[in-house]
């Protein structure tokens, strides 16, 4: 008779609610298992036709060293989760091991009775920092490592859910847009003797873009015919130089190499981009790169979903929107910068800003964060796509170009829509590409729009 072995106590257990926490599951998982340990989850372990609920609990009663918690108000509400809290309090006790339960706090929450005493790993501050405090303490606990398979099982739960390639292109829109023409000049102008340089330097008195130099600045904006750069702001015109020839080959009559030429053409251009948006009524935030990203809020931006209709791509999104679960508004926002390589070109980079009122930016740099975190994790690349597409529509008034006005009656013209390159390879999308949580696109079921309400300053 062969006697058989209790299989034994191996496995990392991750305890949490579905789909809501699956994102941050699938990251702890991977990193864990890419560490050796041998890591149970239902989004890494589980495929269709096995009964789950089964499997669960039994890698929970027979295979499971420890249980990971994961924590958030409402995974903790979960029946689920409840169930195999209880099943980890048991085992807790039969295995003698006060620390069998490790809660890992994604967001604040108020711990069941069950685990009142348990002390959390915080990952609200930080994915990787909780980690590396997780990791720190299952060595301190001889938690072992060098499950068999470990790399293999890393490698399959980083292509979960990834779609094929074939062999066929694809057009790409980028978050490129191509400058289409530059001003002809660019001008050198010095504050004159007895003024004030500092003032004659400082940007905010300028009405158009200047970069100082010297005893000056770098501008395509020149004096006026009264010899001013602004009112009460005198200058003289000292040198101009074409622009093209600036950016090949510098200028170094006054000092400026071709590398340091780009630099300050890129600056000008980003100013501009920031005075137009100023222009359209459009707010400013600063991140945490001092970048600012340009966002509009319920009086100056469509509340309604945007239109774009381009040869290639035509479709609608909201550019702002509310958000019932969370009271709060989202607004789309946008950063650019501008580049000349490979191709001279404006870069835009997307972010979320975050209101209560619709007009007024969250200050809480921290629950900023940990709303841009949680808030767009199910939003997919098609979603962020369409928004800049729509984003850029509405800028543009539906028109082929963006005039970033450097100076009077001279522009920088940004061509629109958003570059489109081909890539020789296409991707076989699954089936089921889920929805995007927190979209007004999708059903109710899914999130629940409310109608915007008028909100007094």
């Amino acid at each position: 008779m062969v006697e058989l072995k209790t299989p034994s106590r191996t496995a990392l257990f991750i305890s949490h609610a579905t789909p809501e926490d699956n994102h941050f599951v699938r990251w702890l998982g991977a990193k864990l298992t890419a560490m050796g340990y041998e890591v149970w989850a239902d989004v890494m372990r589980l495929h269709g036709g096995i009964d789950w609920a089964r499997e669960l609990e039994s890698a929970l009663r027979k295979r499971a060293i420890k249980m990971l918690l994961v924590c958030t108000p409402n995974g903790l509400d979960k029946q689920g989760v409840r169930n195999e809290i209880e099943i980890g309090v048991a085992l807790s006790r039969q295995l003698n091991d006060e620390a069998f339960i490790i809660p890992l706090r994604l967001e604040a929450y108020d711990p069941p009775f069950r685990i009142a005493q348990a002390q959390y790993i915080d990952y609200k501050r930080s994915w990787a920092a909780g980690l590396a405090e997780l990791v720190e303490l299952l060595r301190a606990q001889e938690v072992p490592r060098g499950a068999p398979g470990a790399m293999q099982t890393w490698l399959e739960t980083q292509a979960e859910g990834a779609d094929l390639l074939q062999g066929k292109p694809e057009p790409l829109v980028s978050n490129w847009l191509q400058i289409g023409q530059v001003p002809e000049r660019i001008h050198y102008v010095e504050s004159l003797v007895g003024t004030s340089l500092e003032r004659f330097q400082n940007r905010s008195v300028h009405p158009w873009p200047v970069v100082p130099h010297r005893a000056g600045v770098i501008a395509f904006a020149r004096p006026d015919d009264a010899g001013e750069m602004a009112p009460t702001v005198p200058g003289k015109l000292v040198a101009s130089k074409s622009t093209l020839d600036f950016l090949e080959e510098g200028w170094p009559e006054i000092g400026i190499d071709q590398f340091h030429a780009r630099r300050l053409y890129a600056d000008l251009g980003s100013q501009a981009f920031d005075l137009y948006c100023r222009g359209r009524g459009l707010k400013g935030s600063i991140g945490s790169g001092r970048r600012i990203s340009w966002w509009g809020d319920i009086k100056s931006t469509p509340k309604s979903q945007v239109k774009f209709d381009w040869s290639y791509r035509r479709g609608s999104r909201q550019i702002i929107g509310q958000s019932g679960k969370r009271a709060v508004y989202w607004h789309y926002a946008v950063n650019a910068q501008l580049r000349t390589a490979p191709l001279p070109h404006i870069r835009l980079s997307p972010r979320l800003v975050f209101s209560e009122n619709g007009l007024d930016p969250i200050e809480d740099a921290k629950r900023s964060h940990s709303l841009r975190r949680s808030f767009a994790k199910g939003w997919r690349n098609a979603r962020w796509r369409d928004m800049l597409c729509a984003y850029v529509w509405w800028m543009s008034d539906g028109k082929g170009e963006l005039l970033l006005s450097v100076g009077e009656g001279v522009h920088i013209a940004v061509c629109v829509p958003p570059m489109q390159f081909s890539c020789p390879v296409s991707i076989l999308e699954s089936e089921d590409d889920g929805q995007d949580d927190d979209d007004p696109d999708v059903p109710d079921e899914v999130w629940s729009e409310e109608p915007f309400e008028e909100v007094d300053e």
